[in-house]
């Protein structure tokens, strides 16, 4: 079988879409022909897989460097749809975001099945104007795709009510965890904060550093880490520079992800204030070491809503409220009777390996090639 998969952001670019697809090409590859279509340079093709990676310099400017969002999505497009005017495959794998891809592809292989990741659910964007554009998007790709796949039950209940998918045309394939994450052993610093992810505005790290600042005053020897990368990577590091105990680090690879267990294996607690998740990755590898998470109950986030159980593997508190987080933080720190059976519970929450998750999607792509 000859697979296809578009997705924008891919290793060693990091972000929870890139590294699920990364991990189902590499299981799929085994056994089937598997070409992965993304931005980025050459230069970023340095590690040896069995699957082929094309990246479409991401630097080209078609509109002004105000619209390089937009610049980003209409280059991926365009350069898409070229290269799959002289291809042919199987089934056709395509990541939501940012919808117009997947429109490129359509235009491109009209005849050709095309599942559609959801790895983003509405409302899709931090910013209420792009907010509203790709809901009228989003639309007419749940109509068009031949099949949907995402990663919660949560998100599928949002995606039925706002486009009335059928449940015959939709499966939950929830993310794996690397058996790294599940064989290490926490060795807890108390009052080390940890988050990982974009560095982006919808990720609320506003409310992240406001609770950090609020329960530093109590416990002065509290430390928050934050790994990752994002528009608001320069931000932060000022930021640090004028709070003490705040620690930038730049995002792990997907070959190096020992890096990333050493920085949690040394936290004592997975703090994220996200405006929406469609899964949470990253939430869901803190739980599997034993380290309990504290989320906020923003209406969007599916990691406070399906991974995350209040008060049994972690806290859920009310958004938008950065002393509610610092209270949450402080409860943990002065009852570590608490920390422990939160610890426990986390680490005995249940996981997909990659090679399930990849088997799962294997099988969506099969019935398109047993049916054509």
């Amino acid at each position: 079988m000859k697979i296809a998969i578009v997705v924008e952001r891919f290793p060693p670019d990091v972000g929870g879409s890139g590294t699920r697809y990364y991990k189902i090409a590499e299981h799929l590859s085994k056994r089937h022909t598997v070409d992965v279509f993304t931005l980025g340079k050459l230069s970023d093709n340095n590690e040896k897989c069995k699957f082929n990676v094309y990246r479409f310099n991401p630097d080209t400017n078609l509109l002004p460097s105000s619209l390089s969002k937009l610049n980003r999505a209409l280059c991926f497009s365009a350069s898409t749809f070229l290269k799959f005017l002289s291809r042919s495959y199987d089934v056709i794998d395509v990541d939501i975001w940012p919808f117009l891809p997947f429109f490129a592809v359509k235009a491109a292989k009209p005849k050709t099945p095309v599942v559609v990741s959801w790895n983003a659910v509405w409302p899709f964007s931090y910013n209420k104007t792009v907010s509203k554009i790709c809901g009228a998007l989003a639309y007419p790709v749940s109509k068009v795709g031949n099949y949907h796949v995402t990663v919660s039950n949560f998100a599928k209940a949002v995606m039925q009510k706002k486009f009335k998918i059928p449940a015959n045309k939709i499966s939950v394939i929830p993310n794996g965890i690397d058996k790294e994450f599940l064989e290490a052993k926490l060795e807890p610093q108390p009052g080390r904060i940890i988050y990982v992810g974009r560095l982006e505005p919808q990720k609320r790290l506003d409310l992240i550093i406001a609770a950090f600042t609020i329960f530093k005053k109590k416990v002065e020897h509290a430390e928050l880490y934050i790994v990752g990368s994002g528009p608001l990577y320069t931000r932060l590091i000022d930021a640090s520079k004028k709070i003490g105990g705040i620690y930038i680090h730049k995002p792990v690879i997907q070959r190096e992800r020992r890096q990333l267990i050493s920085y949690l294996k040394k936290a004592w607690v997975y703090l994220s204030a996200s405006e929406f998740e469609s899964y949470g990755l990253s939430t869901a590898e803190a739980l599997s070491m034993g380290l309990p998470a504290i989320l906020t109950n923003a209406p969007y986030n599916a990691a406070a809503n399906n991974l995350v159980r209040h008060n049994i593997s972690g806290l859920i508190v009310e958004h938008n409220k950065p002393e509610a987080i610092a209270k949450a933080l402080e409860e943990l720190h002065q009852n570590p009777e608490l920390w422990l059976q939160l610890s426990k519970n986390a680490k005995q929450s249940v996981f997909f390996s990659w090679n399930e998750v990849a088997e799962k999607v294997e099988e969506v792509y099969k019935n398109f090639e047993e049916n054509s």
